[in-house]
């Protein structure tokens, strides 16, 4: 923005000096070569009138009279570094000078009584020039003759170049005065924006302390608009510290009196003889946890919601390793297994193995993304839960990690070989509450993807190839780190 702000002041100051600068320019230049038309011109007339007076007077004034002309047109071909040529009525050399062109179209013309101005590129002179031709008339009107006066005009282009060099230096250097004081305006007037964008910036990581200086914002509109901002940054601190509040005294709140009620239950259970007591009892236990499960799913979905950690650099390979090793045994309950397999690039390692292979760390460089503390392990935790559940006897839940070269994300992928999902299933796998497992709560996917959203990435249902489902989450990669690893 600041370079459009500088583009469009220069592209005023521009306009303006154009329109001040090239009619102005335009009009000395006429002006010199107007003024060189008058005084040769005027040279002419008086050397014609000389030429006029030697013809028609006696011989003393025609004497005096040549003289003179000779003395004018040493001088006039002196100082202007011209040609003044004369030829009587009978195109004869007058004062005995010879003619180049005594056939000349503007002799005709002069001779005729017209006067004739010409800019030649070649004139007698050899150069380009500045042609006039005047009649030489008595006092009664007769053509005894014609004058032709050229003078170079490569003083006045001169000075014209000049004029045009100077306003063109004196343009560039406003131009570049401009430049100068239009950053000077830009960085003023936009110091305001780079102040909110950096609050802006904060408050996306997460951090709702931060507050707009309404002193440093400049003009009244902009401090109208950083009060706003910090008003409403401050109604979005309390009521998010107002959910905070009620998820804690809710988990407390709800599950005190769920683990007395389930505490007393199985108690109640020990004191049954019947058999149809003791089963009610079971299916009241049974109620009981799915309740308190539920209960955790949705204190879970209210803290993902809620969360305003700042994602931090995640060794991905090493925390797919340690959800692995923790949830082995309930793998081995169901007679599974779980696998993972680590690959991107960079590294050429395919790690394969059950529960606890590989360690911490092991993931290698181009595994590493960002995310909030514990809010990966949350989200796999529920994908990896989903996924032992419909995982057949004997078969492989697959934990793979990838880095595609061609763009800044890595890409984690729960496997399972299960039944799979229909499309219109995987368009509402995401709504609270809805489940196809019996005795699910229908919020572990909406909490997995609150979490990864969460950390901006993405998490969605694709088919396994050969049967089964695929949840796969694209989490944005630290390039910094990545970078770091391949320098090393």
């Amino acid at each position: 923005m600041r370079r459009r702000l500088v583009a469009s002041y220069l592209v005023i100051v521009g306009l303006a000096l154009v329109a001040f600068t090239v009619p102005v320019g335009l009009q000395l230049t006429d002006l010199l070569r107007s003024d060189q038309r008058e005084v040769a011109l005027r040279e002419a007339r008086t050397i014609a009138v000389l030429l006029a007076t030697a013809t028609q007077a006696d011989d003393a004034t025609a004497r005096g009279a040549r003289v003179a002309l000779l003395q004018l047109r040493d001088e006039m071909e002196e100082q202007t570094d011209g040609r003044v040529e004369l030829i009587g009525v009978d195109r004869s050399p007058a004062l005995g000078r010879p003619v180049v062109g005594a056939d000349d179209g503007d002799f005709d013309d002069a001779l005729s009584g017209q006067e004739r101005v010409r800019s030649l590129d070649d004139s007698v002179l050899g150069e380009r020039g500045l042609q006039v031709t005047v009649p030489a008339t008595t006092d009664d009107g007769r053509v005894d003759g014609a004058v032709r006066v050229t003078v170079p005009t490569a003083p006045v282009d001169e000075e014209v170049r000049g004029i045009w060099i100077f306003r063109l230096a004196a343009g560039a250097v406003v131009l570049v005065l401009s430049v100068v004081a239009s950053a000077v305006v830009a960085t003023s007037l936009l110091r305001p924006l780079r102040l909110l964008d950096a609050m802006a910036d904060r408050i996306s990581r997460g951090d709702l302390t931060a507050r707009a200086d309404l002193d440093a914002m400049g003009p009244p509109e902009m401090r109208r608009l950083a009060s706003t901002l910090n008003d409403g940054t401050r109604r979005i601190e309390v009521l998010l510290s107002a959910q905070r509040a009620f998820t804690a005294d809710a988990s407390h709140q709800l599950r005190t009196p769920l683990t007395a009620l389930r505490l007393g239950l199985e108690n109640l259970q020990d004191r049954l003889d019947d058999p149809a007591d003791v089963a009610a009892v079971d299916r009241a236990l049974s109620e009981s946890g799915r309740l308190s499960r539920l209960v955790s799913d949705l204190l879970v979905l209210a803290r993902s919601q809620g969360a305003s950690a700042t994602p931090v650099p995640v060794d991905v390979g090493a925390v797919l390793e340690a959800r692995a090793e923790v949830w082995s045994s309930s793998a081995e309950d169901v007679g599974a297994r779980i696998v993972v397999e680590l690959g991107g690039p960079g590294f050429g390692r395919s790690g394969l193995g059950g529960s606890g292979s590989g360690g911490p760390g092991s993931g290698g460089p181009g595994l590493v993304a960002l995310a909030s503390p514990g809010q990966l392990e949350q989200a796999l935790d529920n994908l990896i839960d989903n996924a032992l559940r419909v995982c057949p006897t004997g078969e492989a839940v697959t934990l793979r990690a990838t880095a595609p070269p061609e763009s800044d994300a890595v890409l984690v992928e729960v496997i399972d070989r299960g039944p799979g999902m229909s499309e219109g299933d995987r368009a509402r796998a995401f709504d609270r509450f809805w489940s196809t497992t019996p005795g699910g709560s229908g919020l572990g996917l909406a909490i997995a993807r609150e979490l990864v959203q969460h950390d901006g990435g993405s998490v969605d249902l694709v088919d396994t190839p050969g049967g089964g489902l695929t949840a796969r989450l694209v989490l944005p990669r630290d390039t910094a780190s990545t970078a770091g690893d391949r320098a090393r």
